[in-house]
This record gives structure tokens, sequence and C-alpha cells, in this order.
């Protein structure tokens, strides 16, 4: 499951922000079960970003910091 939010630069550039969900498997014997793992958070396209806080990211490959609030 993918959500998108948009993300600012202290230039104010825009980015597109990807939140990827992934699943665990719980499943046993008894059956199938599953939860919801950890988000990750991505740029739109490619390169990983570092949650910093509810409103701070951080791109990876470069240490820029981004905002949710331009």
């Amino acid at each position: 499951m993918t959500d998108m939010f948009d993300a600012f630069d202290d230039e104010g550039n825009r980015y597109a922000v990807q939140i990827r969900r992934s699943y665990i498997n719980t499943g046993d014997l008894s059956g199938p079960g599953r939860i919801e793992g950890l988000p990750s958070f991505h740029l739109s396209g490619s390169g990983a970003l570092n949650r910093i806080d509810d409103q701070t990211f951080e791109i990876v490959v470069t240490g820029k910091r981004l905002t949710l609030r331009a």
C-alpha cells in the first residue's frame, strides 16, 4: 500500500514523498494472519528518506532536510 504527500526544502522546492507500508506474515498452523509493518519513506521515483519527526524528513543521500510546511 502506498500513500503520498508533499514536503519542501528550505528553498521552497516541492518533493513528492511516498509512504510504503509492508505487512508481516503472522500466520501459523491455525490459519493465516498479518499485521502492518513499519512504514518507509521515499522520494517519488527513488531516494530513501529518514523520518526525523512528524514534520521533518532527511534525504539519505544528500542529508537535505524536508518539512511538511513550505
